[in-house]
C-alpha cells in the first residue's frame, strides 16, 4: 500500500508550489511528481531527483522565516540541528523528504548517521567562502556573529545607502536579534546619496538599535558613479564579510567571507580612517552626567518650539517645585550640590511656564500598562539625569503622586498641553523616553540595559524618521483613552489606587 509523502506535500503547500510548476522547473514529467507525492514511487535519499527537488526548494526558500519553518520540521523529525551552512541545511532537507529517511535515521547510530550525510565540500571551510543571495548571507552572519562574546564591537561600511542587503527584512531581524541577545555593538559608516528615501529605510530599520545606542551611525556625503555597491562587515582581528550588489539590484547579492588575519587587520585600519572622517548623525552620552545634558533638557522644555514626548514612565518636569526639592533632599547631596540643583529646576519651571503661556504645543504619550505598574509598585524607575545625577533613580510614592497631579493640573491650565494614554507601547518605546523638539533635535533616554544612555541628534535625516514615528503614534491613537477630560480622570484614578496600596 502506497504511503503519501506528507513532508513533500507540506513543503509544496507552504511554498505554494504545484506539481506542474515543479515538474516544469526540473524538466520532469508531472506524473512523476504526482507519484512521489502519493507514495506510488519512492523518493530515496541517494536519488538525483531528490537532490534536484531539494535545490528547487532551497531556491524558493529565500526568506529566513522559510528556513525557520523548515528547521522546526527537522527538529520535530529528530534531525541534527547543526546547520551552519546551506550545504548542511540541504542535507537535512534531503533526509526529511526521503521516503527512506526515517529508516536510515532509526537504523543508524549517531556517529554512523553523520556518515550518511555527504561530506561537506572543503571549499566552504576555506577562507574566501562565497555566499549567493540573502539566505546564504543571513546563515553565514548567524554562524559568525551569533558566537561572538557579549559586548563585541563590529564595524560596518556601506559604500552606498542604496544597498538592499542592509535593509532586507531578514538581515535586519537577524542583526537586531543578535544585538539584543549578545549585546553586539556596531559602528556603521554610510556613504549617502541624494536619495533620502534610501537613508530613511536604514534609519527606520535599525531605529531600535539606534535608540539603545547599540548602533552608532555616521555618514560620508558625496558619492561617485559606481559599478557595484558594497557592504563591509568587520569583526576586529577575526573576520570580514564583503557583500557586493549590482546597482540595478535585480541579481542576488554575493558575499565573500575572509578570515585571513592580515587582510582583516588592514580592513580594520582603513575603516578606522573612514570612521574618523565620517560625520556622526547622533551622539551617545553615557551615564556620566554633564552640563551638556542639562542644556539639552532646557532647550527642549524652555525654548520656543513644539515638543513631542513618548515616555515609558513619568515626567518629573511636571512636579511642583517643593515636591522636587523634597525628593532631592533624600538623595544625600551636600548643601552646595542641593542648592544648585534646586536653582536649575527653578530656572526650568519658570521658562517652561512662559513657553506654555506663549502657546507652544506640548504633546506627550504615556503607557497605561506602565502607569498600572507604577500604581502597583508605588515607585517609578527612571534615568538619574532627570534629577541631575548618575545611574537610576527610584522615585518614591509621594513623588509619583506629585507628577500624576502635575499632569492633570497642566492639562486643566493649558489647552496646548496635550496628553495621550495608550494601552501599551510597542517594544521600540519600552524603557525609554523620547523628547522630539520639532525641526531641531531629538533626545532619547534609554534605561533597559545595565547603565542608562542618552542618544542625541540634530540631524534632520534622523529627526524626520523619529518625528514620523511619533506622528503615526499620535494620529492613530490605537487603544487610546478618550478625550482630555477622560485622560485626567485616568491619571487621578491611578493616583487613587497608588494611595490605597501604599498610603
Amino acid at each position: 500500500m502506497a504511503i503519501p509523502n506528507r513532508n513533500l506535500k507540506s513543503i509544496f503547500d507552504y511554498l505554494g508550489l504545484s506539481n506542474i510548476e515543479v515538474a516544469k522547473s526540473l524538466h520532469y514529467d508531472p506524473s512523476l511528481i504526482s507519484r512521489y507525492l502519493s507514495g506510488q514511487r519512492h523518493l530515496k535519499a541517494s536519488s538525483p531527483q531528490l537532490d534536484a527537488i531539494a535545490e528547487l526548494i532551497l531556491a524558493r526558500s529565500q526568506r529566513v522565516r522559510d528556513v525557520e519553518w523548515l528547521t522546526e520540521q527537522f527538529v520535530a523529525s529528530g534531525l541534527p540541528t547543526e546547520m551552519a551552512t546551506v550545504y548542511r541545511f540541504k542535507q537535512n532537507l534531503i533526509m526529511w523528504l526521503a521516503t527512506d529517511g526515517d529508516t536510515l535515521r532509526h537504523n543508524l547510530s549517531g556517529d554512523s548517521r553523520k556518515e550518511l550525510l555527504k561530506p561537506e565540500p572543503t571549499v566552504v571551510r576555506q577562507d574566501g567562502l562565497v555566499c549567493a543571495g540573502t539566505l546564504q548571507i543571513a546563515m553565514e552572519l548567524q554562524n559568525v556573529l551569533g558566537g561572538l562574546p557579549r559586548g563585541t564591537v563590529a564595524d560596518m561600511f556601506l559604500s552606498s545607502d542604496q544597498l538592499s542587503t542592509i535593509v532586507d527584512a531578514d538581515i535586519i531581524a537577524l542583526l537586531m536579534n543578535i544585538i539584543e541577545k549578545n549585546d553586539l555593538r556596531i559602528r556603521m559608516v554610510v556613504c549617502v546619496t541624494a536619495n533620502t528615501q534610501a537613508m530613511s529605510l536604514i534609519v527606520s530599520g535599525y531605529m531600535g538599535a539606534l535608540v539603545s545606542g547599540h548602533v552608532q551611525l555616521s555618514v560620508v556625503h558625496g558619492m561617485t558613479q559606481t559599478v557595484t555597491n558594497q557592504l563591509h562587515l568587520i569583526v576586529p582581528n577575526k573576520y570580514a564579510l564583503l557583500v557586493t550588489e549590482t546597482t540595478g539590484r535585480l541579481a542576488r547579492a554575493v558575499a565573500t567571507a575572509v578570515r585571513d588575519a592580515e587582510y582583516v587587520q588592514e580592513m580594520e585600519s582603513s575603516f578606522g580612517v573612514a570612521w574618523r572622517y565620517a560625520q556622526p548623525i547622533l551622539n551617545i552620552y553615557d551615564d556620566h552626567f554633564t552640563r551638556n545634558v542639562i542644556e539639552v533638557f532646557y532647550t527642549e522644555f524652555c525654548t520656543p518650539g513644539a515638543l513631542d514626548i513618548i515616555k515609558d514612565n513619568l515626567n518629573p518636569m511636571y512636579m511642583k517645585e517643593e515636591e522636587y526639592f523634597r525628593f532631592l533632599a533624600t538623595r544625600g547631596h551636600s548643601e552646595e550640590e542641593l542648592v544648585w540643583r534646586c536653582s536649575e529646576y527653578h530656572r526650568f519651571k519658570v521658562d517652561l511656564h512662559i513657553n506654555l503661556k506663549n502657546g507652544e504645543l506640548f504633546r506627550e504619550v504615556l503607557s497605561l500598562k506602565r502607569l498600572d505598574d507604577i500604581a502597583r509598585r508605588g515607585v517609578c524607575r527612571m534615568a538619574g539625569n532627570y534629577f541631575m545625577e548618575n545611574g537610576f533613580v527610584d522615585l518614591d510614592t509621594e513623588g509619583c503622586l506629585a507628577i500624576l497631579e502635575g499632569y492633570a493640573q497642566y492639562m486643566e491650565t493649558y489647552p496646548n498641553f496635550q496628553l495621550l494614554i495608550l494601552d501599551d507601547f510597542a517594544t521600540l518605546n519600552e524603557c525609554s523616553c523620547w523628547h522630539i523638539k520639532q525641526n531641531h533635535h531629538i533626545g532619547i533616554n534609554y534605561w533597559k540595559q545595565k547603565e542608562p544612555v542618552m542618544v542625541y541628534s540634530d540631524q534632520l535625516m534622523l529627526l524626520r524618521e523619529f518625528q514620523t514615528h511619533f506622528d503615526k503614534l499620535w494620529s492613530t491613537g490605537a487603544g487610546a483613552i478618550g478625550n482630555q477630560l477622560n485622560v485626567v480622570a485616568v491619571l487621578r484614578d491611578v493616583a487613587r489606587r497608588m494611595r490605597v496600596a501604599h498610603g
